[in-house]
């Protein structure tokens, strides 16, 4: 049979041990997703993902995380912390933040990871699940301060594919970096069409 997601270079952050990993295939396979694509031998990056537009996008994040045996980090309203949720949300690597005051946050945040030895920031660009015009730029500004290559990655529903990659080319420009981030999603559709941003 087939794997339902590819190998992991050696220099990415793991986690979970052998028995999450077939937990995981087998939610992906009920599910009926693969993951396909691949992350660079790289120990710190930051990997945005998109369109995000459900709920769902995070059950079946967490399902790929669980099968390709990696550990990241992610960020999350600090109102979503509450018990039961809030265990979940910790041992999967959530980190609360607070969008009432987000001044600062992004030079916080690339200060505690730019010394950080290995690490995966996920980040959905969109900010949201629902439709926006704008998406938001903090990823380009951490990935700058905590020097982190931007990994590209996508939930296609109709296909029901997850695709890791590619790094994303950057040039320094923040709104040309945005257009091109944003023009390589265009190819892919989330769960929910309707809230997908232009």
């Amino acid at each position: 049979m087939t794997d339902v997601v590819p190998q992991m270079p050696p220099r990415v952050p793991r986690g979970g041990n052998a028995f999450t990993r077939r937990v995981g295939r087998a939610l992906l396979r009920a599910f009926g997703w693969r993951v396909t694509g691949s992350l660079p031998d790289e120990p710190r990056f930051i990997a945005i993902a998109a369109p995000h537009t459900s709920n769902w996008d995070w059950v079946v994040a967490m399902a790929a995380l669980l099968a390709l045996g990696i550990r990241i980090n992610y960020m999350v309203k600090d109102s979503a912390f509450v018990w039961p949720f809030s265990v979940i949300l910790r041992a999967s690597g959530g980190i609360p933040t607070n969008r009432a005051a987000p001044a600062g946050l992004v030079e916080d945040l690339s200060a505690r990871i730019l010394h950080t030895p290995e690490i995966i920031l996920a980040i959905t660009p969109e900010g949201t699940r629902a439709r926006v015009e704008h998406w938001k730029t903090g990823f380009l500004r951490i990935a700058k301060l905590a020097k982190l290559p931007v990994v590209q990655v996508s939930w296609d529903y109709p296909a029901r594919l997850i695709t890791l990659g590619p790094v994303a080319r950057l040039t320094g420009d923040m709104e040309t970096d945005i257009a091109n981030v944003r023009a390589y999603y265009r190819r892919f559709t989330g769960r929910n069409p309707e809230n997908q941003s232009p």
